[in-house]
């Protein structure tokens, strides 16, 4: 409810009651109201553009940007911006602030100011000698328990320098794509941090409830892994009960309130704090929950792709975060040296290139990314493919063409219908999916079997027009909810524990329906479709809100138009990898070398204020 878009609609909101003025949701219009609610002078072009920056998922406006020539746009003049009555520096209380050449709305530049400066506080509070003696401790635990030595592994081990980094730090970013395990990595740190304190206060949470179910899910599932080691049960037991939760519900969700229980004057109760999918959170969001920290006493470890898609709304806290490439996966000569002696195989040690002794940037050493994907090949595949795409790699992107690929399909858009149709069938019990069935159980655990994403919500390959086709061709539903029906919840209901992002399935209850939802281990809950504020039909969904869900199938509709502004590399990125087992994509060549061919950066001064 902080988004800047939210802002300027309460703007707008005021305009319209004040001045009886109609405004459209959209182009000029929009912007140029923004702008003259505030000034009519010379600033008035600037705000426009602030307006523009903000609407696409900036945090502010770089003024030394190119500005294209628009129809009746009037381009800013540099000279109007220092000194205006309306725009101050960062110590002065004024609407906007101008700072490093970057314009600002005044609240979103106090909002990357202060979350600078938590982390900043809590680097400053780390107590890295008295944690060095509890590693040493704990030799036994990581060398023969937690990572035994193996010979498998032929680079560095960057999940076991990870797990040791993060427990010598008290802010740490760990980062990688799927299948390189993150959650793997962060589990065993959790096994190491309760061996050396089992009183520890944890707590692990993700933007969504889909994605903290998925975090929850994974991290319960470490009994699996830790019964051939030598792990305490207790703590076993510990870490495979942890409760996830969206962070609204940890911070403490205030109905109708952009504010949380949660903040500066009373913060979390917590010791350890995991955050996972963090490429997902806004600016405002990534804020208040850093307000909500105690910097003398909480640990914090943030886990994501910094390569997935940025949060829908202003801001890419995660990615800005990793951007600095000299501060990722470095280390001075004396911290690897640590790290390597809990290391026997010396290919898996960190090398001299990781080795750099005048880096001065606050993050050095606290980001690792995980650089071997333990899920997917390099060689062929989803690995190769969302690499490919990453890397604007147009030959290796070209191999797929010809669909040799056992994995992979790209299909022209004359075949969507023809797999739409194969996409609804895999939905029947009989080809492995839900519909059919009575056991909610069961149906719940066969939502995520196959889905359909799309890069746009209108048109023919819009996931309006794709979810219609697909109820139709099951369904020829007469009803807003029918059996069988999957949703999605699109805004948070805390009190009846669904939240935005969460899957349901629509179910026959006697002579009534009911949407049920899975929640933690085996449970579900269900509540009836009145009773739910917002939701929408998902058998389609954007690539926006698949994040946080993995698929064993999906089938991506790119749009025919490849100047689409919405379409990036780390879009398609995203899409490709939210499956486990397979990709179709609908989308001509061109629009795939487009995409691959255009990367989105948003503008941010986080990269300034460290």
């Amino acid at each position: 409810m902080t988004s800047a878009r939210f802002l300027i609609s309460i703007i707008y909101a005021n305009l319209a009651v004040t001045r009886g003025v109609q405004y459209m949701n959209s182009g000029l219009n929009v912007h140029g109201t923004f702008a003259q609610y505030f000034s009519k002078d010379a600033l008035n072009p600037w705000l426009y553009q602030l307006s523009k920056a903000m609407e696409a998922g900036n945090v502010c406006l770089d003024v030394n940007q190119t500005f294209t020539e628009e129809e009746n746009e009037i381009k800013p003049d540099p000279a109007s911006l220092p000194g205006h009555p309306l725009v101050g520096d960062e110590h002065m209380q004024r609407p906007f602030i101008l700072h490093k050449d970057k314009l600002y709305l005044h609240r979103f530049f106090q909002y990357e100011k202060k979350l600078v400066a938590k982390i900043k506080d809590l680097i400053a509070a780390e107590q890295v000698e008295e944690r060095k003696q509890q590693l040493s401790r704990q030799q036994q635990l990581i060398s023969k328990a937690l990572f035994p030595t193996t010979d498998q592994l032929q680079t560095t081990d960057w999940q076991k320098v990870a797990c040791i980094n993060a427990f010598l730090n008290a802010f740490s970013i760990i980062s990688g794509g799927p299948g390189t395990g993150k959650t793997t990595t962060v589990t065993k740190l959790l096994a190491l941090l309760l061996a050396e304190n089992p009183a520890l206060h944890i707590s692990i949470c993700a933007p969504t409830g889909k994605a903290a179910a998925r975090l929850e899910e994974s991290i319960s599932q470490a009994e699996n892994s830790f019964s051939h080691m030598a792990i305490d049960p207790a703590i076993v037991q510990k870490i495979t009960q942890l409760n996830a939760q969206t962070i609204h519900s940890l911070l403490g969700y205030i109905h109708n309130s952009i504010h949380f229980r949660h903040n500066q004057d009373n913060t979390l109760d917590t010791d350890v704090l995991i955050v996972d999918e963090c490429s997902m959170i806004d600016i405002a969001l990534f804020y208040k929950l850093f307000q909500a920290i105690d910097t003398s006493r909480t640990k914090v470890i943030l886990l994501g792709d910094k390569n997935q898609l940025a949060s829908v709304d202003a801001g890419s806290v995660f990615r800005d975060l990793c951007s600095d490439t000299v501060a990722l996966n470095t280390f001075s000569a004396e911290r690897a040296a640590f790290i390597n002696q809990f290391i026997a195989h010396k290919a898996q040690q960190v090398t001299d290139a990781a080795i750099e002794e005048q880096v001065t940037h606050p993050l050095f050493q606290h980001i690792i990314e995980l650089q071997t994907s333990y899920r997917f090949s390099d060689e062929a595949g989803i690995g190769k493919l969302s690499k490919a795409v990453l890397n604007n790699d147009t030959g290796a992107i070209s191999t797929f063409l010809n669909n040799q690929d056992p994995i992979i399909t790209i299909l022209p858009p004359e075949a969507l219908q023809d797999n739409l149709r194969r996409t609804a069938s895999l939905l029947h019990a009989v080809n492995g999916g839900y519909i059919g069935l009575s056991d909610p159980q069961l149906i719940l655990s066969k939502i995520n079997n196959s889905t359909v994403l799309c890069a746009i919500k209108e048109g023919k390959y819009g996931v309006y027009s794709i979810n219609n086709f697909i109820s139709q061709e099951l369904f020829k539903p007469s009803s807003v909810n029918y059996p069988y029906q999957l949703i999605m919840v699109t805004q948070n209901q805390a009190r009846d524990g669904v939240y935005n992002g969460d899957m349901g399935i629509v179910l026959a209850d006697r002579e009534e329906l009911k949407v049920y939802f899975s929640k933690a281990g085996t449970d579900y809950i269900s509540l009836n479709p009145a009773q739910i504020m917002a939701t929408e039909t998902a058998f389609a969904m954007t690539i926006h809100k698949s994040q946080g869900s993995e698929f064993n199938e999906v089938l991506i509709v790119l749009p025919d138009n490849k100047k689409n502004q919405l379409l990036s590399r780390e879009l398609l990125y995203t899409a490709i990898t939210r499956a486990r087992e397979k990709v179709t994509i609908i989308g001509t060549p061109e629009v795939i070398f487009e995409i691959a061919a255009k990367s989105v950066k948003r503008v941010s001064g986080i990269a300034h204020h460290f």
